[in-house]
């Protein structure tokens, strides 16, 4: 099949690389939020769960944004 008539990857594989990606990428910054997972589909768009975190990991995720932006 052409690339141009390949499938396009699901919402759900969308959403899982997504979190994947998050995750690794926070991990090189020394934080680490235990609850971030693909979610598949919500409203058509791929849905990734933040969810919830320690304080100390919510405080240094929010003192990196402030230094970097």
């Amino acid at each position: 099949m052409p690339a141009s008539q390949a499938a396009s990857p699901s919402l759900e594989s969308v959403s899982v690389n997504a979190a994947r990606e998050l995750a690794e990428a926070l991990q090189t910054i020394g934080i680490k939020l235990p609850s971030v997972r693909g979610e598949g589909e919500v409203n058509g768009r791929a849905f990734v769960h933040i969810g919830g975190c320690a304080a100390d990991e919510a405080s240094a995720l929010a003192r990196w944004i402030r230094e970097h932006r």
